[in-house]
């Protein structure tokens, strides 16, 4: 319980942390470019915990964008679950390229791995898809902030956080 309270204040925390990075500064459309980001997720892939993990996305484009993410986490039950998922994004604001809201299009292997010793389920995997709803906070002109929600299968949804770099 102390664990989900404190990733929900963290979130609010960082959501409302880049409203006060815009002020006054005025809102520009940007040209393609590349961006990268770490980032860490809480997923739903088991029926009976939670699991949590961390990896990386990146990816190039501007209102449209495509990208490859890579992320490991692993549930109280040591089920380990490594995605390597390909994306297609598309930012949904008109008025900024790169920046706000956006819906992205998620497909790839994930590998199932059970760390308990002589697990009959090592190395399962299967095909990923679904869709995720995020938002990018602009941070200046290089960094910026995503919280993200998804959904699909084999998963049954997730939430997560990441900070990275435009380039």
């Amino acid at each position: 319980m102390a664990k989900k309270s404190f990733l929900l204040i963290a979130f609010l925390i960082l959501l409302v942390l880049p409203l006060f990075a815009q002020e006054g500064e005025k809102v520009t459309l940007e040209k393609n470019g590349f961006f990268i980001a770490p980032l860490g997720e809480a997923l739903l892939y088991s029926q009976t915990s939670v699991s949590y993990g961390g990896g990386f996305f990146f990816g190039y484009g501007g209102r449209g964008a495509i990208g490859l993410r890579l992320l490991y986490a692993v549930d109280k039950e040591n089920q380990g679950v490594m995605e390597l998922l390909f994306f297609l994004r598309y930012f949904l604001s008109s008025r900024m390229v790169n920046s706000g809201p956006f819906l992205q299009l998620n497909t790839g292997p994930v590998l199932f791995t059970n760390k308990s010793v002589g697990s009959a389920f090592d190395g399962i995997g299967t095909i990923s898809a679904g869709l995720t709803f995020g938002w990018r906070f602009s941070l200046g002109k290089y960094w910026f902030i995503e919280p993200a929600v998804r959904a699909g299968y084999p998963y049954l949804a997730g939430a997560g956080l990441s900070a990275g770099l435009k380039i």
